[in-house]
């Protein structure tokens, strides 16, 4: 079709009637506005291209005033479309011819052939635009015109919407300004991402300045560990000014290192998850050596040790504070590779970030903790043993341990050994299911017997506090829950007057119908879950036990010291009652051994300390295995006469009754008194029936010695013989003998001096305790003399 001649309307239009055009008519009225409205936009967005291919000169910009004068006609009126089409097209021919004629002669070949694609482009814009006009005139013959300019517009609305998208992904890809030490660096031209518009870009020397070019500052990399950031000195440099020779620089560096320590740890703690470059720069100012900036030439300086100290204590408050409930594990390969949210990976994030600047925090408070002779050992061992009881379920526990115990090695007992053992007390304190004991008395039998029991007696006492007495009791494993955990049956009815009250709620039948049902799930589950905690805690308690007595037993076959000895007994007694019965027959046999050793070589406390431990293993059994402990009564009867003439007898504590706690600690009065209370008051009934005679000897020998004991020990010894006589005389009337002849019937003679106290012939040979008739005459105290008259007149 030639350009600009007007196409015969087809004959079906013609013969339209008249109703048809009113309501054409009408409808074109309505869509006019949406029509003119969306031309006017193409128009002005023809008008910017125009401006921008034209250049930014004031010429071009006057020539081309003539864009803004475009007007379009009314559409409603009739013939007006098609002289609108034709006005249209004679109007973009001619401003093509003045682009054309604006537009600068290529000075290259390649500006050439830019030109010659852009005028193509053009034509084809030309083509495609007199195609659509042609196509929309088509659309007019249809009988509803208002369908086509509906689908117009919203084709020209999709075009708009993709241009608006092209622009905002330009933006988009433009970098962002960079921030350095020395403020922020703008993005340079050539970063740019080049742009996707036809315009046709000329090199005119327009942009060139007569100014020198200026050269930006080299860019060194920076890190908020050592930057100026937010107004905070960088840690260098305060490291530097506080070994500053000038005092007032001195002073001056080391508040502004406490108040940053301070503002850091406030905001790491008011927010963990967004305080890790906060987390990151305080821990630089806890390391012994600070690195210059990067970019800086200068050699790594010494951190100042009271920055340090405040770093350290600082940290761990905070890690007390921000370390969450759980244990962080690593990630899986399979698990990195998994998409997951942004509040996911921003979580994971964190958390390894917190694992790995946790695990530089230890490393350099351990490797304080090596060197003895700085002066943040202690304040290092301070931050261990707080991890250590405040969050024991975090990651690194056993490293914090081995520590801790490698600390407790050393022989002699310092305030930090004692530090050490009280928080492992602690910690041994809070553990429920059984495995930070069993990893502690795993770390405790390999460094003992790696240093040869060459440790002090304090670490064995350690392992008294092990929660192996009360873990399982008897009401817990009676059932899965135990009988104390069993919830009441809810009443199923309520009194109507709480109900009236607010005091109650009413429920009906099927209400309570399925809370009992809810109520017999719950119970399942909880019975399932405690039945695995109960296996788990029986799993670790045996697993401790094997250990623990194997390291008691070692100790009892080595040449150890005798604090040390009488630790590992005090241990053995105390966990008597799990002591199985083949692990307690080889006890008492090398107990024995260790026994007669003593009193060849005249160690009467190191006899005590045998008889002591033999006999409470026998009690602690509850009757349950009988052994004759012959061998030990005699020891008893052995050492009482040398202890009758002894200095140092009441040297030592007193325990409380009841309790061996501080074996070790007790004085040779105390242990005595407590032998002979488990052998002769506490002892079954069958074993008092052996043989009187031997009870007897035991007590002539015990009054003999209180003849020369101090008034304290007297005492004991009068209220022990009788606590003996009240016992023993339920058993055998012969008994009272010792206290009334009158009726005894004498057989030999008593040998007060017998090596055995069965050859003794205390009782048979009738006589009265004489030596509680002197206790009665001729003791000092009247304390005593009034006990032992008492006691003379004792009568069942």
């Amino acid at each position: 079709m030639a350009r600009g001649t007007k196409r015969a309307p087809p004959a079906r239009t013609r013969q339209r009637g008249t109703t048809s055009e009113t309501k054409v008519r009408a409808k074109r009225a309505r869509i006019a506005p949406i029509a003119r409205h969306q031309e006017d936009e193409d128009e002005d967005e023809r008008a910017r291209d125009a401006q921008a291919m034209a250049g930014d000169g004031d010429d071009d910009l006057a020539a081309l005033q003539f864009l803004s004068r475009t007007t379009l006609p009314d559409v409603a009126q009739a013939g007006a479309q098609e002289k609108a089409k034709e006005r249209m097209l004679a109007e973009k021919r001619r401003q093509r011819e003045e682009l054309n004629a604006l537009r600068p002669v290529a000075q290259s070949d390649s500006e050439a052939s830019t030109d010659m694609e852009g005028a193509s482009e053009s034509e084809e814009e030309e083509q495609e635009e007199e195609e659509e006009l042609e196509d929309l005139d088509d659309d007019d013959d249809v009988e509803d015109d208002d369908d086509d300019y509906e689908e117009r517009y919203l084709h020209m609305a999709a075009r708009r919407e993709r241009r608006e998208a092209a622009a905002r992904e330009l933006r988009a890809q433009q970098p962002l300004p960079i921030r350095t030490e020395n403020g922020i660096v703008a993005v340079s031209d050539d970063d740019m991402p080049e742009p996707h518009s036809r315009a046709v870009y000329s090199d005119d020397d327009d942009n060139e300045s007569d100014e020198a070019p200026t050269t930006s500052a080299p860019y060194t990399p920076s890190s908020a560990a050592h930057s100026r950031r937010f107004g905070l000195a960088p840690p260098y440099e305060l490291a530097t000014g506080a070994l500053s020779p000038q005092a007032a620089l001195r002073t001056r560096a080391l508040t502004e290192a406490r108040e940053q320590i301070a503002h850091l740890a406030s905001q790491i703690v008011s927010d963990p998850e967004m305080g890790t470059a906060s987390l990151q720069r305080l821990l630089v100012f806890a390391q012994a050596k600070v690195a210059p900036p990067p970019g800086d030439q200068g050699s790594a300086v010494r951190m100042h040790p009271h920055i340090r100290q405040l770093a350290l204590l600082s940290l761990l408050a905070v890690w007390v504070d921000v370390i969450p409930g759980y244990r962080i594990r690593a990630l899986s390969e399979q698990e990195q590779k998994e998409r997951v949210s942004q509040e996911v990976a921003r979580r994971r994030d964190w958390e390894q970030s917190l694992v790995r600047l946790y695990r530089d925090y230890l490393e350099c408070c351990e490797a304080e903790v090596r060197d003895t002779a700085s002066p943040l050992s202690r304040v290092a061992l301070r931050c261990f043993c707080t991890l250590l009881v405040r969050v024991p379920h975090f990651n690194y526990r056993k490293n914090l341990l081995a520590s801790v115990i490698a600390h407790l090695s050393r022989k002699s007992w310092t305030p930090a050994s004692e530090q050490c053992a009280s928080s492992l007390i602690q910690l041994l304190g809070k553990d429920a299911d059984g495995e930070i004991a069993l990893e502690l008395v795993q770390l405790l039998y390999r460094m003992i017997r790696e240093r040869k029991f060459a440790v002090h007696a304090n670490v064995l006492d350690v392992l008294v506090h092990l929660r192996l007495r009360s873990e399982l009791r008897r009401d817990v494993k009676s059932g899965p829950m135990g009988t104390a955990h069993a919830r009441p049956p809810p009443r199923r009815r309520v009194d109507p007057k709480q109900v009236r009250q607010g005091l109650a709620v009413h429920r009906s039948k099927k209400q309570v119908k399925k809370d009992r049902e809810l109520q017999a799930i719950e119970q399942e589950m909880r019975e399932a879950d405690a039945a695995l905690d109960v296996e788990e805690r029986e799993r670790n308690q045996s697993e401790t036990l094997k250990l623990l007595f194997a390291l008691y037993f070692r100790v009892l076959k080595s040449e150890v010291p005798l604090p040390l000895l009488a630790s590992a007994l005090e241990g053995l007694v105390h966990y008597a009652h799990h002591v199985s019965v083949d692990f307690f027959r080889d006890v008492v046999g090398v107990l024995r051994t260790r026994l007669t050793e003593a009193l060849d070589a005249r160690s009467y406390r190191a006899a005590l300390l045998c008889m002591v431990a033999a006999l409470a293993l026998q009690h602690g059994q509850g009757g349950a295995l009988e052994l004759d402990l012959g061998d030990m009564y005699a020891a008893l009867y052995t050492v009482l006469l040398p202890l009758s003439t002894s200095g140092l007898l009441e040297e030592g504590d007193v325990p409380k009754r009841g309790h061996i706690a501080g074996l070790r600690r007790w004085s040779e009065a105390s242990m005595l008194f407590y032998a002979m209370d488990m052998a002769l008051v506490q002892a079954p009934r069958a074993t008092l029936q052996v043989s009187l005679e031997r009870t007897a000897a035991l007590v002539r020998r015990l009054l003999g010695a209180a003849l020369h004991w101090p008034t304290t020990s007297a005492l004991r010894a009068l209220e022990l013989a009788q606590a003996i006589l009240a016992r023993t005389a339920t058993i055998e009337a012969r008994f009272e003998a010792l206290l009334d002849n009158r009726d005894a019937v004498q057989d030999g003679q008593y040998d007060p001096l017998a090596t055995q106290p069965e050859s003794a012939r205390a009782l048979a040979s009738g006589e009265p305790c004489w030596e509680l008739c002197l206790l009665s005459r001729t003791h000092a105290n009247a304390q005593v003399r009034e006990t032992a008259t008492a006691l003379l007149h004792w009568t069942r």
